[in-house]
């Protein structure tokens, strides 16, 4: 074999052993995923943090009414919707006056006739006294006279009621809200008949509201009136309402064994409605528990996460956690005092990641 077959076979068994394209371009992405990624870290410290009995209940209103009829007829006029704020003696509607007019003019000319009865048998009291003492009249006549003349009087107090009455009917025809307050549904419409237990409407008064709250038997000796809590709300999970223990119930309810209390929270911005699921939390003191930034936790819906820096390399632990108290956050699980956690966790840290401070 000469020198050149020699080079041609050792040219060819170069080419048969040269990496294809693809798999160097493998090698090379898969360098790159195992790059450490850079990480900021900070230590877990254990602080005093706000402990909080939380509560559960919900939202009332402050005042709520289903304004009646309290007349008869037929609704001439509706003046609210849905929704509309109105004011202490705000007209919501109007019934036929017509009717209540006639009793009303009826009444009272009754009650004027029955007046001037009263006023002649006064008189006729007045004789019948002096004809008596002056022995003109038998003690049987002038006794029968002043019954006459009690009875015209009491006639002429039932007449004067009957058109009290009669003029309260024909103001009631004018349907007014008993408070400010928004209306909450309007239950009539023009041309209906009513009569004086009819609903009308349902008005609310909701700033403040209400808070009714239900207090477990082993907890009642932590709560009391004027203490401070904050209200959390499924609508606004990123607000908190403060609110105050107005008023706590004197007995627990026997067959669930709990407490019931009542808070005041203001409700400017009408955000918290009547029937709302409410969690509470009330203050009962501090306790010392591990604590981390609140940047280091991530929240994927409801699971959250941290990532601990052990050696060079990230190790993920998914939480429960506390309060917040100056940019730090309280977390359920046990963490030694020092232990490095990572801050604001990159995209694409997982379980497992090589990284570098």
């Amino acid at each position: 074999m000469n020198r050149n077959t020699l080079l041609i076979a050792a040219l060819a068994l170069a080419a048969c052993h040269k990496p294809a394209p693809e798999e160097a371009g493998t090698k090379k992405e898969a360098m790159v995923a195992l790059a450490p990624v850079k990480v900021e870290t900070a230590d877990v410290e254990h602080q005093k943090m706000p402990k909080y009995l939380t509560l559960t209940g919900s939202i009332l209103a402050d005042r709520q009414s289903s304004v009646a009829a309290n007349v008869a007829g037929r609704v001439t006029h509706t003046y609210i919707e849905r929704g509309q704020p109105v004011k202490a003696g705000q007209v919501l509607a109007i019934v036929d006056s017509r009717a209540a007019g006639f009793q009303q003019a009826a009444a009272v000319a009754q009650s004027q006739a029955a007046q001037s009865q009263a006023t002649l048998a006064k008189q006729d009291c007045e004789r019948a006294d002096t004809l008596f003492s002056q022995g003109a009249i038998a003690k049987a006549e002038f006794e029968r006279l002043k019954t006459q003349c009690t009875a015209q009087l009491y006639n002429a107090n039932a007449a004067q009621a009957n058109a009290d009455l009669a003029t309260k009917a024909a103001g009631d025809t004018i349907i007014r809200a008993p408070f400010d307050g928004i209306v909450g549904e309007r239950l009539i419409n023009v041309g209906e008949y009513v009569q004086p237990p009819t609903q009308v409407a349902t008005i609310f008064s909701i700033n403040p509201v209400r808070v009714s709250l239900s207090v477990p038997e082993p907890a009642v000796s932590m709560v009391k009136e004027g203490q401070e809590l904050m209200l959390e709300v499924s609508s606004y999970p990123d607000r908190q309402f403060p609110a105050t223990v107005r008023f706590v119930s004197p007995a627990l309810r026997t067959n669930t064994r709990d407490l019931i209390i009542e808070a005041s929270a203001k409700n400017d911005d009408f955000a918290l409605k009547p029937g709302m699921f409410a969690t509470a939390k009330l203050s009962i003191g501090e306790e010392e528990q591990p604590t981390i930034p609140s940047g280091a936790i991530v929240a994927d819906g409801t699971v959250k996460r941290m990532y601990l820096a052990r050696n060079g390399q990230a190790f993920e632990v998914v939480v429960s956690t506390g309060v917040t108290k100056d940019g730090r956050i309280a977390v359920l699980e046990p963490l030694q005092a020092g232990e490095k956690v990572i801050v604001k966790p990159p995209p694409g840290l997982h379980d497992g990641s090589s990284i570098v401070q």
